[in-house]
């Protein structure tokens, strides 16, 4: 008899602590923290309750596991930070093991063995054996691992080599998340990527300290970094030297003005097309240096959807892979593969991502519990009717919460656990941004059939997980007005009847309703929120939310016509209601 083989990956760091579980090389599950703990990116929480979600889930216990892989080294990050053992317990703890297994939890008993993977390690294998490539290269951006801040490798049967590395002096990352906090639109709960959207309203014209050719970018106009010196104070230096560049030469020439921020648009223009002048260089310099006609990407700096874009279009491959969990969150994924390899070998590994749902699911009995718990009138339908009455809400202009099946994993909202509107009304985006407690400039993106892609889009390639920009072909960009950004972009969603069955069928039916297969989909989550974890979770943001229905499981909820805030059409009548 075969025996089994368990492997829990973690990423148990300040921020994105998350816990992903295999079985015989095969993905089982992945759970966020934040989901679970409602607190956003989790910051400074171990992964406790994602790791025991997960067990749960598999029905084994801690004991069961083979080893337990940790996505950080931070013995060797403290080294190069150069601070002390008690600074070290104060600000980087999470390696503690009892702060990661606390017995309370998990008991006293034995614990499995613990591998440390590399930061960058873990991020390459989180993006090249999901994405099912025969080999790659692959590209590391973030803003940091634990002395390093971009990975150029190339991955294949035989693993994964490392052909290139840049100190954190050089972080990509650091560099646009210390943009971000000069426009104002930073903080550590909050995504860099607003800065992205705010791009598209203005022009490249100013000068910032990042220039690229030749396959290398470097930073200009910045005092000389020595190696030399403890990563604390290069950091801390690094950090100081960006805000200070951007203050002396950057429109408006002061920091974070939040309440003036379209000033920042054209300097958001200038730090975007810098960055994405870096990643084409390193992206074509990988192809020439390993010949691959692939490429895997992951990192915080691949959420950047509007990089990505460029990068499929111009970059020179046949294929790009970007996984769903490209930030931290995925090193939790990128570990356990890593350790799976590296005790049963790459080859007994079957993790190729197609989708995105695997995440937790509740059965339709805490779906109805949750419901009457908070006494929200409800009725149960059939498939094919739950369907139709929904597309027909959103055909009318109504706000639906769509819940259904597994969670997505990562930050986009992929036809799990989504906010879906009319792509045809451009109040649309309005009232989503208004639920949302989003700045109105902020783009909403499009849900469409895989089959349907090329009709509405162009300049990329159907993508199923929402993380690769496309231009909205011309004709079409005032039939979907609120999913077309102000450059004629979107961040569309391919979405495929084989791996979504129910989302796809829902606009499928809207497409039949109205002749164009696309819905505005946004994440389930209310201002300042993770994403609706539990069917409890939904049913309150529901209720908080002002949400015109709630399509949760084979249930839905509609909000009566008296309670409804801005309806855009209060003498509408359902038929069928």
């Amino acid at each position: 008899m075969q025996s089994v083989h368990w492997i829990l990956g973690l990423n148990h760091g300040p921020h994105d602590s998350s816990a992903a579980l295999l079985r015989n090389g095969r993905l089982v599950v992945i759970a966020e923290q934040e989901r679970f703990s409602r607190a956003k990116r989790a910051l400074d929480q171990p992964p406790t309750q994602a790791m025991e979600y997960c067990l749960n889930y598999a029905g084994v216990s801690l004991g069961e596991l083979e080893s337990i892989a940790l996505g950080f080294d931070f013995a060797l990050m403290r080294k190069w930070l150069g601070i002390d053992a008690a600074q070290a317990q104060q600000e980087l703890p999470f390696d503690d093991p009892d702060r990661l297994f606390p017995p309370a939890i998990f008991g006293a008993g034995e614990r499995p063995p613990v591998k440390v993977i590399r930061h960058h390690t873990a991020h390459a294998a989180s993006t090249f054996w999901a994405s099912g490539f025969a080999d790659a290269a692959v590209l590391v951006a973030d803003d940091m691992g634990e002395a390093v801040s971009t990975t150029l490798g190339y991955g294949s049967a035989d693993g994964f080599s490392v052909t290139e590395i840049y100190p954190v002096a050089q972080s990509l990352g650091m560099y646009y998340s210390r943009a971000a906090r000069y426009a104002g639109l930073y903080s550590r709960s909050s995504e860099v990527g607003k800065l992205m959207g705010l791009a598209a309203y203005g022009r490249p014209e100013q000068p910032v300290p990042l220039s690229a050719r030749d396959g290398r970018y470097q930073f200009t106009g910045l005092p000389p970094m020595s190696d030399d010196l403890p990563g604390s104070t290069i950091r801390r230096e690094r950090s100081s030297q960006l805000l200070a560049f951007f203050e002396r030469h950057c429109y408006p020439y002061a920091r974070g003005l939040s309440a003036d921020v379209m000033s920042y648009a054209s300097f958001a223009a200038s730090v975007q097309a810098a960055l994405e002048g870096a990643l084409l260089e390193l992206a074509r310099e990988q192809r020439r240096r390993t010949g691959s006609r692939n490429l895997a990407m992951a990192g915080g700096v691949a959420l950047n959807c509007t990089a990505n874009g460029l990068l499929v279009r111009d970059a020179g491959y046949d294929n790009v892979f970007i996984q769903p969990m490209a930030g931290d969150s995925g090193v939790a994924l990128g570990a356990a593969m890593a350790a799976h390899a590296e005790s049963h070998g790459a080859g007994t590994l079957d993790v190729r991502m197609e989708h995105a749902c695997y995440g937790p699911s509740y059965g339709q009995d805490e779906i109805l519990a949750a419901l009457e718990a908070q006494d929200v009138a409800f009725r149960r339908y059939p498939e094919p009717e739950l369907v139709a009455h929904v597309a027909e809400l959103i055909d009318r202009g109504r706000v639906v919460g769509w819940y259904q099946g597994r969670a997505e994993i990562g930050p986009r909202a992929l036809g799990a656990r989504s906010l879906l509107g009319d792509p045809r009304r451009r109040e649309t985006l309005v009232r989503l941004n208004q639920i949302k407690g989003r700045e109105m400039w902020r783009p909403i993106a499009p849900s469409v059939l895989a089959s349907e892609w090329q009709r509405y889009f162009t300049g990329s390639r159907p993508d199923p997980f929402m993380i690769v920009a496309a231009s909205v072909r011309p004709a079409r960009r005032a039939e979907i007005p609120a999913v077309v950004h102000v450059d004629g972009s979107a961040r569309p969603q391919a979405v495929s009847p084989r791996v979504l069955t129910r989302f796809a069928a829902l606009i499928g039916e809207f497409d039949r309703r109205t002749g164009v297969p696309v819905l505005a989909n946004t994440s389930f989550n209310l201002q300042d929120e993770p994403i609706v974890n539990t069917p409890a979770d939904a049913v309150s943001t529901y209720l908080r939310g002002q949400l015109d229905a709630l399509a949760i499981g084979d249930c839905l909820a509609i909000r009566a016509e008296s309670e409804r805030s801005g309806d855009p059409d209060p003498s509408a009548a359902h038929s069928w209601w």
